[in-house]
C-alpha cells in the first residue's frame, strides 16, 4: 500500500499540529488539556477509519471525522450512561462504534 505525497504532507501537518495542541493545552491547562486532546482523538478514531470507505481527501475525512466525534459519541454515552455508569458507556460507545468501523471497512474490501 503506497502513500501519496499528498497524504504524507497531510499526515506531517496533522501530527504537528495535534502536538502543538497538545502542547498549548498542557501548559495552559496541564495534564487535563492532555486527556482532552487525547479524548478528542479516540472519539474521531471509529468515525475516521469509517469515512476510509468513501472518496474524501484527508483533511476532510479528519475534519469530519472530528466533527461526527464531537457530536455524535457524546450522545451514544449519555444515552448509555443512563442504563449504566458514564465510564462504561465511554468504554462500550468506543469499542462498539471502533468493531463498526472495522468491521464495515473489512467487508466493504472483500466485495468484488
Amino acid at each position: 500500500m503506497s502513500i501519496k505525497n499528498e497524504a504524507k504532507e497531510f499526515i506531517v501537518f496533522a501530527l504537528i499540529a495535534l502536538l502543538a495542541a497538545t502542547a498549548f493545552s498542557y501548559a495552559l491547562f496541564g495534564i487535563t488539556g492532555i486527556r482532552v486532546v487525547a479524548g478528542i482523538v479516540f472519539m474521531s478514531l471509529p468515525f475516521y477509519i469509517f469515512l476510509n470507505r468513501f472518496e474524501l481527501a484527508e483533511g476532510e475525512k479528519s475534519v469530519f471525522s472530528i466533527l461526527l466525534g464531537l457530536t455524535l459519541f457524546p450522545s451514544l454515552v449519555y444515552i448509555l450512561g443512563l442504563v449504566v455508569s458514564f465510564r462504561l458507556g465511554i468504554l462500550i460507545t468506543f469499542v462498539a462504534l471502533l468493531g463498526i468501523a472495522i468491521a464495515v471497512s473489512k467487508y466493504e474490501s472483500k466485495k468484488p
